[in-house]
């Protein structure tokens, strides 16, 4: 797995929204399972959709969208946990 570290803003967005759009650059750099991994071991199981001209059959389409999604939106967050 590549070492790059996942940016702050991307468990922002998913703790906030359960999706990001996270970016080619990202995903490119740690690789679609590498990513996935990551994000898992931290907590965050989530998948990657790409959606991008289906005349672009390149692994990392350049004008594409990439989305991670929480496949759970019932994930534990400490916070909601200890003001109960």
């Amino acid at each position: 797995m590549a070492t790059t570290q996942i940016p702050q803003w991307i468990f922002s967005c998913l703790d906030q929204y359960a999706n990001c759009a996270c970016g080619i650059r990202i995903v490119k750099k740690m690789g679609k399972e590498g990513l996935i991994k990551a994000l898992e071991a931290k907590g965050y199981p989530c998948e990657l959709e790409i959606i991008a001209d289906p005349k672009d059959t390149s692994e990392f389409p350049e004008d594409g969208t990439y989305i991670l999604t929480l496949k759970s939106t019932g994930r534990k967050n400490k916070s909601t946990e200890d003001d109960k």
